[in-house]
This record gives structure tokens, C-alpha cells and sequence, in this order.
């Protein structure tokens, strides 16, 4: 949703620039809140069992299952949202020698958690294309879902491989 600020009212009048920069400012601020409210507001209050703290939040550990991807069916822990996952880093420096910082600052929010298996494999939201991944160890993608109903925890279904096989696509539940 799209906010517009027009500096001129109906009858002709101009705003200063002063004061339309002061309410540009203001929507902005006004619209990040209500999307922080809604990301945080839709955060579970009481998680299942066990869980870890990222960023000060209370956040289930997950577990994959019924994956036929080798390594995906694992427990995984929340990790803090500012760290860049291993194998997301070694994605980067292998897809060209991407500085993986500002790849990860740019799809990732700053606030949701990703997730990472012992063995490294990781789930995280992407910001730019609103989708949960999937990744191995080495950072290449596997599967892939759309959220459901929050953008702080993965969905538990609709995942689906990235070759857009949903056979074999993992099941997705709090630990």
C-alpha cells in the first residue's frame, strides 16, 4: 500500500517545503510502525516447547520432516536475524564475489529470524520476494513457500521444491 503526499491542496494552496518534507516524514514513520505492529503482533506468545531467544524475541526451534532432499528432515535453531547464515555467505562469494553484507542487509528485514540445522542447512524469510527458503549448507536453494499468516515464523506447509515439485517437499512443525 502506497502512501502519496500531494504539496498542493484542492484549492491551489502549496504546502512549504518545510512541512511537506515534516508529513512525508511522518506517513513514512506512521507506515513502518503499523508494519512493525502487524509483524510483531502476529508473533506466537506461547511457543510449543523449547525455544531460543533472537533479538530479545521468544522463538520456536523448528523441524523439518518428509523432505526427500538429503539433510533437510533436521531440527532448527533461531539465529539472530543481523548474523548472515554461512552458507549464504559462501553463496555469495561464489556466485561472483558478492560482499554478502549488504546482499543479506537488502533481503533481510533486520527483525525475523532465520534458522539453521547442525549441519548447516538454514531457512529464512526474503523481504524482496516475500517468499521462505530453504538453502543447503553451501547456500544453494532447495525449496521455497509463501508465508502464512506471519512473516516471523516459516510457514508448517505449502513449501515447495525449487523445481517446482511439491512431492517430496518438506513438512514444517514447532519443536
Amino acid at each position: 500500500m502506497a502512501i502519496r503526499i500531494s504539496s498542493r491542496f484542492k484549492d491551489g494552496a502549496a504546502l512549504s517545503n518545510g512541512m511537506f518534507l515534516f508529513l512525508a516524514l511522518f506517513m513514512t514513520l506512521i507506515r513502518a510502525s503499523s508494519s512493525l505492529h502487524m509483524v510483531v503482533s502476529s508473533w506466537p506468545t506461547q511457543p510449543k516447547s523449547r525455544s531460543n531467544t533472537s533479538r530479545g524475541l521468544n522463538v520456536p526451534t523448528i523441524r523439518l520432516s518428509m523432505a526427500s532432499s538429503r539433510g533437510v528432515n533436521a531440527v532448527y535453531s533461531p539465529r539472530d536475524p543481523t548474523n548472515i547464515p554461512t552458507g549464504f555467505a559462501r553463496m555469495c562469494n561464489k556466485a561472483g564475489g558478492f560482499a554478502p553484507r549488504p546482499v543479506w542487509d537488502d533481503i533481510s528485514n533486520g527483525v525475523t529470524p532465520w534458522f539453521e540445522s547442525k549441519d548447516g542447512l538454514f531457512v529464512y524469510f526474503n523481504c524482496n520476494d516475500a517468499h521462505w527458503y530453504v538453502d543447503n549448507a553451501s547456500g544453494a536453494g532447495l525449496y521455497l513457500a509463501d508465508p502464512d499468516g506471519s512473516l516471523l515464523l516459516p510457514p508448517t506447509n505449502g513449501w515447495v521444491s525449487l523445481t517446482g515439485r511439491r512431492v517430496g517437499a518438506p513438512q514444517m512443525s514447532f519443536v
